[in-house]
């Protein structure tokens, strides 16, 4: 969702500063941009809708300031437009806000506030909380400020500036993502960390009802709803900054599809980790996997291989765990909740309800010191790096990566493998790098394909067992960043109904690994061709050639090359693959 930016400190180049920092964040958000900083008793904001590449002459200004607040935002409430981007303000234009997040009872809160006579210039949610500073306003910023967070029902990271008291920054966190940068004589305030690492590795991550008095060489953290101050433990940052930045690629999709390889081997790192959570996961009689979008078909990959060794587990959306699913789990249960970001609303919030039922949890997450991180019991790092695309790729390696690690161990834990077939097949992950640099080396084939079918409207992907939902991941992605119509099956399910979409001329996706189920996804592939579809396949002598790999590994290196695929067909209809329309990276909101 929106990304957020802040700065305080001794420089006085605060707009060129967050401006910087918002290209940083542009991936969890770019429909509209805005900056407000405060110069001799003013609050400047320049803001308007459209890319952030596509308005630094709007709001790039030179104004000479030491302390301001920055938005770029995934619209919610209200259409993307100059009135409703992001920073806002109150009547006399004294406080200013920008937030992360859906307050739910805005409507409730506006309509309370224009009785009082305030006017509202926007439709978003946001804007009711400036007023509501204003409203509560005695003479002290901080006290208006926290008597309007208490007010406010839903999710919010939110940051604020007075012209009252022009030497703070205040910020608030409830189930949305904030971080504070810690810096020398200077700190700066964001929704994640990119935004930050070319300032300080320093950090402190918000927690649920904190709130924190900013200033230039301090930072106070009480909670919101006690007022008691909050130690805070300080995060260092240990990524290279070159993991931000494209490094000579077009786009970062392409960069991430490219450290693929390094995905797994960085997942690997994890292995001593993965052993130990297998054996506690062993021990119970239900397995569960909880995980939203490009998560959920890892998760949903790892459900299959547990099956294949006997071991019953179900994988569910996060949308639909939570209000059906939940009522099963108990003391009995254990839950595997998958999240790159570690702040995905539906995810998180089945995370909580599960602890509350006494289940174990242990958490599949990318970024340290997330929200998730802190509520499981235990957590598998993936260790990919930032990944700046909004359709993930070199994360979704990771996870299937750890999760297959993962099915492995219970599975001798559980006495379904042995100790000979559980090294060969760890010896064989450690294969999968360098047969995906074999896959990448091929990508001027995969561009001839993408060049061929760029004009094509819809598409087919169809696998069986594990790779069914390489069949989702692939179809998904295309969806994405290309706008097209991708529809993913199970491939035995051809015949129950989508055949009747088939026709001449529409392209067929088959996932197909030597194993034994090969004869079947023949015959899948014939009732497509019979329909004059055009067939392409993922394999060992196929359209997208991959090297020879234990089939129980294809999860893995077979999407490589449609990862490529989605992207080279995005380029081919003049798209920013980084930036698909109405999407954005973490989705922290339900």
């Amino acid at each position: 969702m929106c990304g957020i930016a802040g700065y305080i400190g001794e420089r006085e180049n605060t707009s060129e500063i967050l401006f910087n920092m918002l290209k940083h964040l542009e991936y969890r958000g770019y429909d509209s941009a805005g900056i407000a900083c405060i110069s001799d008793d003013v609050i400047c904001i320049s803001k308007d809708k459209g890319k952030i590449s596509e308005l630094e002459d709007k709001i790039h200004s030179d104004v000479v300031s030491d302390i301001g607040i920055a938005h770029t935002r995934w619209a919610t409430h209200g259409q993307p437009s100059h009135v409703n981007a992001h920073p806002h303000t109150d009547c006399e234009e004294k406080f200013c806000v920008v937030h992360n997040g859906i307050i739910e009872n805005h409507a409730e809160l506006r309509d309370e506030l224009e009785k009082k006579g305030h006017k509202f210039t926007s439709s978003t949610d946001t804007e009711v909380i400036p007023h509501l500073i204003e409203d509560f306003y005695e003479g002290d910023f901080e006290q208006a400020f926290v008597s309007a967070v208490k007010r406010l029902r839903g999710s919010f990271a939110l940051v604020a500036v007075s012209l009252r008291d022009g030497d703070r920054i205040l910020a608030a966190r409830k189930e949305s993502p904030l971080i504070i940068g810690l810096g020398d004589g200077e700190n700066f305030i964001a929704s994640d960390t990119p935004a930050v690492i070319h300032h300080t590795r320093n950090i402190i991550i918000l927690d649920d009802f904190n709130y924190a008095v900013v200033l230039r060489d301090s930072v106070v953290v009480k909670d919101f709803q006690s007022g008691e101050c909050v130690k805070k433990e300080v995060h260092r940052i240990d990524w290279d900054v070159k993991q931000a930045e494209k490094e000579g690629f077009e786009h970062f999709m392409l960069k991430e599809i490219f450290e693929e390889p390094q995905a797994v081997r960085n997942a690997l790192k994890a292995q001593k980790d993965v052993e130990g959570i297998a054996s506690k996961l062993a021990g119970y009689g239900r397995i569960y996997f909880v995980a939203c979008g490009t998560a959920y078909y890892a998760a949903l990959a790892a459900k299959y291989l547990l099956e294949r060794f006997g071991i019953p587990s179900e994988a569910v959306l996060g949308s639909e765990f939570r209000y059906s699913t939940i009522n099963s789990i108990d003391k009995d249960c254990a839950v595997i909740a998958v999240s790159q970001s570690g702040e995905t609303a539906d995810t998180l919030v089945c995370a909580k309800e599960c602890k509350k039922k006494g289940a174990y949890l242990t958490g599949i997450v990318n970024v340290v010191g997330s929200s998730l991180t802190r509520v499981v019991d235990d957590n598998i790092h993936i260790y990919a790096g930032p990944e700046i695309a909004v359709a993930s790729t070199k994360a979704y390696i990771g996870q299937v990566t750890s999760l297959i690690m993962l099915s492995l161990f219970i599975a001798r834990e559980m006495n379904k493998i042995g100790e000979e077939y559980l090294r060969e097949m760890l010896d064989n992950i450690h294969s999968v790098p360098g047969k995906m640099g074999e896959v990448l080396a091929g990508v001027d084939e995969i561009k001839k394909l993408a060049g061929e079918y760029s004009g094509k409207e819809i598409f087919f992907y169809i696998g069986r067992r594990q790779n069914y939902p390489t069949a989702l991941e692939g179809a998904l992605k295309i969806k994405e960043i290309s706008y097209v119509h991708a529809e993913a099956y199970p491939a035995g399910e051809l015949k129950h109904g989508p055949l009747a979409l088939l026709e001449d001329g529409v392209p067929v996706i088959a996932i197909m690994p030597n194993d034994e189920l090969l004869e079947k996804m023949e015959s899948n592939v014939a009732e497509a061709e019979a329909r004059n579809a055009i067939v392409l396949r993922v394999s060992e002598d196929g359209d997208f050639r991959v090297p020879v790999v234990d089939p129980l590994l294809s999860p893995l290196l077979y999407i490589t090359p449609l990862h490529l695929f989605a992207y080279y067909i995005s380029l081919r209809r003049g798209l920013d693959p980084d930036k698909p329309r109405n999407l954005a990276k973490s989705v922290t909101v339900e």
